[in-house]
């Protein structure tokens, strides 16, 4: 019986050689910055019904300072109350997602959450929300290179995670069935099109709201320009976004 065939989004116009460069420097930044990630951050807000917290959740092999660059910008643009959340993946991604329901009950004191999450931390972020009952706190997940529907890269991983994060592994067949319980949390996933992660790249495509960005790699998304304001925009748009069709786009977003 044939296989299905994937339809992934378009390639980038731009030379190989200036994706990779760019990319490589990502990788390159991260480095730099996560020896200034290391230790889980303690911060908590007030004891407060009315007010809205913005949770950064970095991914595989990351600390919270992966979101650095994004947190310094939108402070900058005025959206201040953040918490980052660091974890280990070592014990699998429904422990991680224990540690961040627990996490955010003793840190985000009252009010409404939204969440950016980066690569498994958007899976972890999904655990929470469809699994843990998350949703009831959540207004808006947005993520970014999330493989959302897995991703053969995982074959290469021997561990736990990379167990998980195979197309169609019994954690992603969970996710897939229990969408209905999140219903109520606005998702946008920001999709890298020139992500060497995420394979085919059209799997961190979840419902919702599509954002593609042809020109970026997985890390990329880190320290993009066009993604900071997208996600800016989408933090002081609680109501009025557009949802759109999570199929490969006849246009894209320049990067």
């Amino acid at each position: 019986m044939p296989l299905p065939v994937i339809e992934d989004f378009p390639p980038s116009d731009r030379p190989p050689s200036r994706l990779i460069a760019g990319e490589l420097l990502a990788v390159a930044a991260s480095s730099l910055l996560y020896p200034f990630g290391v230790g889980a951050s303690r911060k908590r807000t007030p004891r407060r019904a009315q007010q809205r917290t913005t949770v950064l959740v970095h991914g595989y092999l990351g600390n919270r300072s992966s979101f650095f660059p994004l947190a310094l910008y939108l402070k900058a643009c005025g959206i201040t109350s953040l918490l980052s959340f660091s974890y280990s993946a070592a014990n699998g991604i429904e422990r991680a997602a224990i540690e961040l329901r627990e996490s955010l009950r003793r840190r985000a004191r009252g009010g409404r959450i939204d969440l950016v999450c980066h690569s498994l931390g958007g899976v972890i972020a999904r655990v929470w929300l469809q699994l843990l009952g998350g949703a009831r706190r959540v207004d808006r997940c947005i993520m970014l290179g999330t493989p959302v529907g897995g991703t053969y890269s995982a074959y290469w991983l021997t561990s736990r995670v990379g167990r998980e994060l195979r197309p169609g592994s019994p954690l992603l067949r969970r996710l897939e069935a229990t969408r209905e319980a999140a219903s109520s949390v606005r998702f946008s996933s920001i999709v890298a099109g020139s992500d060497n992660i995420v394979i085919p790249r059209v799997f961190s495509a979840a419902e919702g709201e599509l954002i593609h960005v042809p020109d970026l790699g997985h890390m990329g998304l880190l320290f993009s320009p066009t993604v900071f304001r997208t996600v800016r925009e989408r933090l002081r748009n609680r109501n009025g976004s557009v949802e759109l069709d999570p199929a490969p786009p006849a246009g894209s977003a320049g990067a």
